[in-house]
């Protein structure tokens, strides 16, 4: 924030006009969800190839994501300007679910599920316990409170499984829906508030 006086505090997303001169124009805050593909990194580092700018349309190209996925991992992002909402939505101490469905290489086993329902320990942290919910041999649903890199597949190698597909179709209220791989579509502001 910029301040003009003791009283007044002009934000980052205001216009500044000094003397009929407009010196900084207003931030219209956009949100996005946007499906990301198979195949695409989640990185603003354009010289990185099969980054998902190289897809991502025009008016897109100014905004960040909200969270990652890995390049083998598909599904919703959000893609946003809004940099005040990244701690409520991603850092450590936000506490925003992800839901994904995962279909592993081999039958998913009790101790696969413990793993995931009670504190696990990846490298020198414990994970928070998380939903899980089997829909068939080799595929479930979990649903995290945290996002520990590669957690899923990590999980899932700690416990003699691997990771066939990895789709995550909810980001906190943000469902994927209907939206078809590559696409995006503009959410309301309000469901940030």
């Amino acid at each position: 924030s910029i301040f003009y006086d003791s009283k007044t505090e002009i934000e980052n997303k205001d216009e500044i006009i000094w003397k009929n001169e407009i010196i900084r124009k207003k931030t219209d805050y956009l949100y996005v969800a946007f499906h990301k593909p198979f195949g695409f990194e989640c990185t603003n580092n354009r010289k990185i190839k099969d980054n998902i700018y190289e897809i991502l349309p025009k008016e897109y190209q100014n905004l960040f994501t909200l969270g990652r996925l890995d390049k083998n991992s598909e599904g919703i992002l959000i893609l946003t300007n809004d940099g005040k909402i990244y701690n409520k939505m991603v850092a450590l101490e936000s506490n925003t679910s992800k839901e994904y469905i995962v279909d592993t290489h081999f039958e998913i086993s009790k101790s696969l599920e413990l793993a995931f329902t009670n504190p696990f320990l990846l490298g020198n942290r414990l994970t928070l316990p998380s939903q899980f919910q089997k829909i068939s041999k080799f595929q479930f649903k979990v649903t995290l409170k945290e996002g520990i890199n590669r957690q899923i597949r990590r999980i899932c190698a700690k416990n003699d499984n691997q990771v066939a597909k990895l789709l995550r179709i909810k980001f906190g209220n943000i469902a994927l829906e209907e939206l078809k791989s590559g696409e995006c579509k503009i959410l309301n502001k309000n469901l940030f508030n």
